[in-house]
């Protein structure tokens, strides 16, 4: 919601506005389809993102709208950190796709220039793609660095 706050052209965060409601329909999604999920349990999550809302449009000033981006590198070095330290400890990476890892890079990079031309030198958002293309530079040398382990891996995985 930062862009839509900062009043940034669509064409800066559509992409990331359409994924953020496709994760929110595959959420509704497996709330109907799993039962072991209680009412109580999606009662709560709705309620903390109601929360949520409630503090981005009321609660925040401009002067404090940076804080929604403070925590994406945060989850970025989280996720991709995580995968980069098991594939260095396996020594391969499994099922990793050099293709959809260098589409995830080349569509970070894209979007450091989209920012720029559309947007300016947002620190914050440039920040969070930066990390992006950094962590994703790593899984696409890690790919190829590994592809002799990884294929003897899903060799062996194959035979058993």
């Amino acid at each position: 919601f930062y862009n839509i706050l900062r009043g940034n052209p669509f064409t800066a965060y559509g992409e990331t506005f359409m994924v953020k409601l496709q994760a929110l329909i595959v959420v509704a999604l497996i709330w109907s389809y799993e039962p072991k999920i209680g009412r109580s349990n999606i009662a709560l999550a709705i309620l903390g993102y109601c929360a949520y809302l409630f503090v981005v449009f009321q609660v925040l000033t401009p002067d404090t709208l940076h804080y929604l981006m403070v925590y994406n590198p945060l989850v970025l070095i989280s996720t991709r950190g995580a995968q980069i330290r098991e594939n260095y400890s396996n020594k391969q990476t499994g099922a990793q796709s050099i293709a959809t890892t260098s589409m995830n890079l080349l569509g970070s990079l894209v979007r450091i220039a989209t920012t720029i031309k559309e947007v300016g030198w947002d620190f914050h958002i440039l920040r969070a793609y930066a990390t992006s293309v950094t962590f994703n530079t790593i899984l696409c040398a890690q790919i190829l660095m590994y592809r002799a382990n990884t294929e003897r891996f899903l060799r062996d995985l194959k035979g058993k």
